[in-house]
């Protein structure tokens, strides 16, 4: 009986502790299915806060091998619904358990990553095999590269039950992981805001790129064509970023897109201080902020140059992303110093500055260190660089108005008597050359008087500068009164004036001549307690055989030489001699 009753209690401790090993088996699957999330709660938000991460130590795991170490408890739980690790972090693993409890298998759009992540490995298991895998990223030749500024998308059936998954994240860039699971009719309303929204953004840029081209190429003002430079390094920093560039401009190019968005970012900030130097022109106004305007840009275009020869795609990120910041202070430094200096359209471009330092600053921190990241938080540079864009727009716009109307003052300065407000002798000789040639070309009639004030050195003499003034402003007003709109006036020097009068025959210009003397003679200057008479010798002329505009005035400005000699206060010409009616002096 002895012998007997030990293979049966041997069989009976063997079958305890198979029952014992096989309800810890059951519960440590019940706990894991317990920890999975349903499908059917999960909304569109990421979902970095509902799983697990790992970064990766020592030799690249295997799916299978990173879902032991999470099943051991090696993973820690998600703290941010985007997890970020910074730039040149290393290889980073996200767990996510999705339970389908529906009857029937659900489709589901994975979208994963930043587009600017050099590789992502997502794996979906069922156990421990592997039932779908995406590889992708910018990295590496034939990867398929994000879809848009979306991130990486896989799309998959989930079965009914409790799928794991996987994804592995690698790049020296600032690596972001967002995770979303998202329904057919999500997936397609999120394909169709960002299509919108970049075909939006894009139109609106070129639209600003190609107006002001086409200003600088009819105007050759170099501030808009640094405005061009400015928006249009943008926009391709912001196809480089969001994906569209790999996608439409340089595909299967890894080494050109490990470097492209960093090499930008410095290119966007330098070409940005170039149009500050030119529409503000610091180079004359500010010297001091055009040369450290000047040492930015070349500290950067340095530090990223030696970033790219040698290699080092994470210490080129820590530059780009440096550099971006100091440039967008740097920006609003110089709005603040040109504002203070009265600079023209300086306010708008401080304006401008400020918001696209908001944004840039924004989207920097939310990809690199501070700000969650975000659909809004991605997306501010581009929000703050279109308006910048649309401020500096109107900035260039107000600027050229007042250049124009400054050069218009100034054209018209050059061109007027300070003291009658009248034509000088240039501007009239500017304007009669071209009465002169329609004359001769149409053979058309052309006369010109010559009119000097009688005894005028005496009047100034006796009654000083002021009274003299006081009557060269009476008789310019005159003459402005009793010409035709078509007659070109001017003073053409001390108390002489001179009048071009197209079309006009020898007896109209004499007897325009005769009613201006007889107004002039009408004038009392009000001066010191005296009422003082004014008179004039005038001349007139006729184009006839004259070889050019100068002879023609010669021989008014003889005729008028002339009536001095007769007497003074009467008018001459080339066939009579008239008096204006009233005694000469």
């Amino acid at each position: 009986m002895i012998v007997r009753a030990a293979p049966l209690r041997s069989r009976t401790m063997r079958g305890v502790l198979h029952a014992v090993l096989c309800g810890l088996m059951l519960l440590w699957a019940a706990l894991g299915h317990a920890a999975a999330l349903s499908l059917d709660a999960l909304g569109s938000a990421p979902l970095g806060r509902h799983a697990a991460v790992l970064v990766e130590e020592g030799e690249a795991l295997t799916p299978q091998a990173a879902l032991a170490l999470q099943r051991a408890g090696r993973f820690v739980a998600g703290a941010a619904a985007v997890p970020k690790f910074g730039i040149g972090a290393r290889p980073v693993w996200l767990h996510l358990a999705v339970d389908n409890r529906a009857p029937q298998a659900q489709w589901r759009q994975i979208v994963v990553g930043a587009p600017w992540i050099d590789r992502v490995d997502v794996y979906l298991l069922r156990g421990d095999a592997v039932v779908a895998r995406l590889a992708a990223g910018d990295g590496e030749a034939g990867l398929p590269p994000s879809v848009g500024s979306r991130g990486f998308v896989l799309d998959h059936e989930f079965a009914p039950g409790v799928t794991d998954i996987l994804v592995r994240a690698a790049s020296p860039d600032p690596l972001v992981l967002p995770l979303r699971l998202l329904t057919p009719d999500a997936a397609r309303i999120a394909q169709r805001t960002h299509d919108y929204g970049y075909g939006l953004l894009y139109g609106y840029l070129l639209a600003l790129i190609v107006y002001n081209a086409m200003l600088y190429v009819g105007l050759r003002d170099r501030s808009q064509r640094d405005y061009v430079l400015y928006v249009g390094s943008f926009l391709l920093l912001s196809m480089a970023y969001s994906g569209h560039g790999q996608a439409l401009l340089w595909p299967d190019q890894p080494h050109f897109q490990r470097y492209v968005i960093l090499v930008l970012m410095v290119l966007f900030g330098c070409m940005g201080l170039r149009f500050a130097r030119s529409f503000l022109g610091l180079r004359s106004s500010l010297p001091a902020l055009d040369h450290l305007a000047r040492a930015l840009v070349a500290g950067g275009a340095l530090a990223m140059a030696l970033c790219v020869a040698l290699d080092l795609q994470a210490a080129a990120g820590v530059v780009a992303f440096v550099f971006t910041q100091v440039f967008a202070l740097a920006m609003v430094w110089i709005g603040v110093v040109s504002v203070r200096r009265d600079r023209i359209a300086a306010p708008y471009f401080l304006a401008g500055a400020v918001i696209a330092m908001a944004g840039t600053a924004i989207t920097a921190s939310a990809v690199w260190h501070g700000l969650p990241y975000s659909g809004w938080t991605l997306h501010a540079a581009e929000l703050g660089v279109a308006v910048d864009g649309t401020v500096l727009a109107l900035a260039l716009a107000y600027r050229m108005r007042r250049l124009r109307g400054e050069r218009q003052r100034a054209e018209h300065l050059a061109a007027t008597d300070p003291l009658t407000g009248l034509r000088n002798r240039r501007a009239f000789s500017a304007e009669a050359a071209a009465l002169w040639q329609a004359a001769q070309q149409g053979g058309r009639p052309l006369a010109a008087i010559v009119l000097d004030l009688d005894h005028f050195k005496l009047l100034n003499d006796t009654h000083g500068h002021a009274a003299g003034d006081a009557a060269l402003i009476a008789v310019a007003r005159l003459l402005e009164q009793g010409c035709r709109e078509a007659d070109l006036v001017a003073r053409w020097g001390g108390e002489e004036f001179v009048v071009l009068m197209p079309d006009a025959r020898l007896a109209q210009a004499r007897r325009t001549g005769m009613r201006l003397l007889e107004a002039i003679r009408t004038v009392r200057i009000e001066h010191g307690g005296q009422r003082l008479a004014l008179s004039a010798s005038v001349g007139v002329a006729e184009r006839g055989t004259h070889a050019n505009l100068d002879a023609l005035l010669d021989e008014a400005d003889h005729w008028m030489y002339e009536a001095k000699r007769v007497g003074r206060g009467c008018v001459c010409c080339g066939d009579t001699t008239a008096s204006a009616g009233v005694r000469a002096d």
